[in-house]
């Protein structure tokens, strides 16, 4: 990463520009120091100060910009542009110099920049929804995972928490807030290292902050663990979370029926804990999987066509549970793209092609999501026999990809797939080229290219 130093002559400038209110120099200074650091934290900042001092001067309102034209004709090149992170993020920037207060857009900055890696710039931008929209709901999720990535866990939890006052039932905050307060039970105690009993009046407290510690390394942990919660509930009966946590320790045992036991009567207690409900669908899950792998371990213990039936039964319930379970999670938390993800690629699994093909279009609005998400309903239109869009779908699905990795391959291999069962040959030849270019060993792509 280039050091933010060596452009300090250009933000000083910027500074000085802003101060004598010649505000299109200083944005021209932002805009040279970004292209050649996209993630320049200073610059990222002074950019949004900068261009809201100039809005509320100009009495720019938060719902339009001040040169409608100009506007217009941004908004025109972003409905055209594909995901390239870098141009839409100039694009955005064009946008937000004459509608700085415009939510949609500093949040559309901020999604290509955090799907870029630029976690400053987006940052900025989504701190800037909150100064127009202070219960911004995914801008609040955006900050929160942004200082989590960084590495400053409190002020992750802060945002998660602001997040979880607007929307108490909203499942992906709380995932991320239950994480941060595991991650901060360890890291404190890893911190302390050897010293940290000198610093504990109570032994027992010490024991059990030792035990937390070390909580998945062996079952003995696990069961010392589960012996002092088991106390903590005991001291406090009517604490719905003791009661999940003293169930998610039951799991880590494959005790299914304790555990679920444990999440009943956290959910008997307060029956809004989404967290129980949630849990007690995990656990089925995972009851699928034990199922599963005795059924798998059976098979290579003396293979028969029989058993493998089984295992492929078995596949199938569990999908079918999923579908039934992701489907009441997704309706309970319709903004939770990762829930939308993860439901989609059920039903497509189960092949219930076109409600998958709804759900990943959706799913495919995150940055986090969009090119597996595109890739699977790209497959999803081949396999109804559409292959126009199958290919315009991949296309999409390749184009924030800019390396020859993995993914891009199998993207591009199922396009010239695709474009082969359509006829066109050239095209395809053309596709398998790129990745013989990187790999020429990837799958069967020799052959084909010769086969052509």
């Amino acid at each position: 990463m280039p050091d933010a130093g060596q452009y300090g002559k250009l933000l000083v400038k910027a500074l000085e520009a802003t101060k004598r209110r010649n505000y299109e120099y200083a944005f021209e200074l932002y805009m040279q120091v970004l292209k050649l650091d996209p993630d320049n934290e200073e610059a990222s900042k002074q950019i949004r100060a900068l261009t809201s001092q100039r809005g509320k001067e100009l009495n720019i309102s938060p719902k339009g910009g001040f040169f409608k034209g100009i506007g217009s004709r941004v908004m025109s090149t972003l409905k055209g542009m594909t995901k390239k992170y870098d141009e839409e993020i100039i694009e955005c920037e064009k946008y937000l110099w004459n509608s700085p207060f415009n939510v949609g857009m500093l949040m559309r900055l901020g999604n290509a920049a955090f799907a870029a890696g630029y976690l400053q710039r987006a940052l900025a931008n989504y701190k800037a929804v909150l100064e127009t929209d202070a219960k911004n709901l995914e801008a609040i999720k955006a900050i929160g995972k942004i200082y989590m990535k960084l590495g400053d866990l409190q002020q992750a939890a802060r945002y998660f928490d602001v997040a979880l006052r607007i929307a108490p039932h909203d499942g992906e905050a709380a995932r991320f807030r239950k994480d941060i307060a595991a991650s901060a039970t360890v890291g404190k105690i890893e911190q302390a290292g050897s010293s940290y009993r000198d610093k504990l009046k109570d032994k027992k407290e010490a024991e059990k902050l030792e035990i937390e510690a070390h909580l998945l390394r062996s079952e003995d942990d696990v069961r010392k663990a589960l012996s002092i919660k088991q106390e903590e509930v005991n001291a406090n009966p009517n604490d719905p979370r003791l009661h999940r946590e003293l169930g998610d320790l039951y799991l880590r045992l494959e005790d299914f029926r304790n555990a679920e036991t444990c999440y009943k009567k956290a959910l008997e207690l307060d029956p809004a804990d989404y967290f129980a409900r949630e849990k007690l669908g995990d656990l089925q899950v995972k009851r699928w999987d034990y199922r599963i792998k005795q059924l798998m371990d059976a098979y290579r213990e003396g293979p028969t066509e029989e058993k493998k039936q089984a295992i492929e039964e078995a596949k199938m319930q569990k999908l079918k549970f999923c579908v039934e379970e992701w489907q009441q999670r997704v309706t309970q938390h319709p903004t939770d793209t990762k829930l939308r993800f993860e439901f989609g690629n059920f039903l497509y699994q189960v092949g219930n092609l076109d409600d998958a093909i709804t759900e990943l279009q959706k799913a495919a609005s995150d940055p986090r999501f969009a090119v597996q998400a595109r890739s699977t309903v790209a497959i999803a239109f081949r396999k109804k026999g559409l292959y126009d869009l199958a290919i315009k779908e991949f296309l999409k699905a390749r184009e924030p990809l800019r390396m020859m990795n993995d993914q891009n391959k199998e993207i591009t291999y199922e396009l010239a797939r695709t474009y082969e069962l359509l006829g066109d040959n050239e095209k395809a030849k053309q596709e398998y080229q790129k990745i013989i270019e990187a790999d020429y060993k990837f799958k069967d792509v020799a052959q084909r290219i010769n086969a052509l």
